[in-house]
């Protein structure tokens, strides 16, 4: 790929090995016995990414009752879902502690982003040939590779390391497109990651972690341990089908008080503002288990992915852009 246009910055690192995801065909059943892959690599990153290009801190809001999921599995009374409209309530990046990136600092990676995974054909870099909103966004270019639902696929990612204290509550939001195809595969988009309780490890891999993500063509959202090797983790899949060749606002909250329940809750993800539902829930592991892993309680959220990394063949030349990119501890909204 040519990293030397005009307006554009490549991202280039060194990156992780595949992890499979089994296919699953029931909601409660174990997700089979897709293999490991090489999970070599973790720490490899080239330098950080660029300058600036960071939009104001500002916030969520509309958030009530994020504690009240009951138990790990629950879903609890966070407020704000604004039905099938296509919008959500929240008060954008006004709210203290919000972070937002707009992606408007021209082609370079906001400040604070740096390279992480690097694997297969494509590009990650910023560039403006479909902006969300103003002239630029993130771009996952021309991504392909591997054997589609064997283990190994392009992974195309940058990382930022969140400030000190963040806190258990994570809500997201982002705008992402997506062409010409769904991957069957899984095909991650954002995690936030945060150290296990009473460890004082803090290396990206050995740091529990929730994950937005697509899994054969739909969406899904995952709970997972520390990455290698990233399971027992408990998968949530979607009935609602990726939005194809159009923009589409994909929230999340990651709740890790979950009130007086004594695990962390599941994830939540919204897409243009309608809450989505997981009639598929499953354990994956190698060896293959039905034992949900505990889902260790959050003291501060340290460190966000986000780009495009997928853990089977993606045999399809396939572009993801992401903008309009923000976390905060209350509700940010798709306005």
């Amino acid at each position: 790929m040519d990293a030397g246009s005009s307006g554009q910055t490549m991202v280039d690192a060194t990156g992780t090995g595949g992890r499979g995801i089994a296919d699953a065909t029931d909601a409660t059943g174990a997700g089979g016995g897709g293999g490991q892959g090489g999970a070599a690599g973790m720490s490899g990153q080239s330098g950080a990414g660029g300058a600036s290009g960071r939009s104001g801190a500002g916030g969520m809001g509309g958030a009530s009752g994020a504690s009240g999921q009951s138990g790990a599995s629950g879903q609890g009374g966070t407020s704000g879902a604004a039905g099938a409209g296509g919008t959500s309530s929240g008060t954008g990046c006004t709210a203290p502690g919000t972070i937002c990136w707009d992606f408007e600092g021209g082609a370079t990676l906001p400040s604070g982003w740096m390279p992480y995974r690097n694997e297969f054909n494509g590009t990650l870099l910023v560039d403006n040939t479909r902006p969300h909103r103003g002239t630029y966004s993130l771009h996952a270019r021309d991504l392909q590779g591997g054997v589609e639902g064997m283990d190994g696929g392009p992974k195309k990612t940058i990382r930022f390391d969140l400030p000190a204290n963040f806190g258990p509550i994570l809500w997201g939001r982002a705008w992402v497109y997506t062409t010409p195809a769904r991957p069957s595969s899984h095909a991650g988009i954002f995690n936030a990651r945060y150290p296990r309780p009473n460890s004082t490890m803090t290396t990206i891999d050995k740091l529990d972690w929730y994950e937005v993500a697509t899994y054969t063509q739909k969406y899904m959202a995952i709970w997972h341990p520390p990455e290698p090797p990233g399971y027992p983790e408990w998968v949530l899949v979607s009935d609602t089908s990726l939005v194809l060749d159009d923009w589409a606002c994909l929230e999340w909250l990651f709740d890790g008080v979950n009130g007086t329940n004594p695990e962390a809750a599941d994830p939540r993800v919204w897409l243009n503002g309608t809450e989505l539902l997981w009639p598929m829930k499953y354990v994956f592991s190698v060896p293959a288990t039905t034992v949900r892993p505990v889902q260790e309680k959050v003291t501060n959220f340290t460190v966000l992915e986000t780009g495009a990394y997928l853990y089977q063949g993606l045999p399809t030349t396939t572009n993801w852009w992401i903008d309009d990119l923000a976390v905060g501890k209350e509700r940010v909204g798709c306005d």
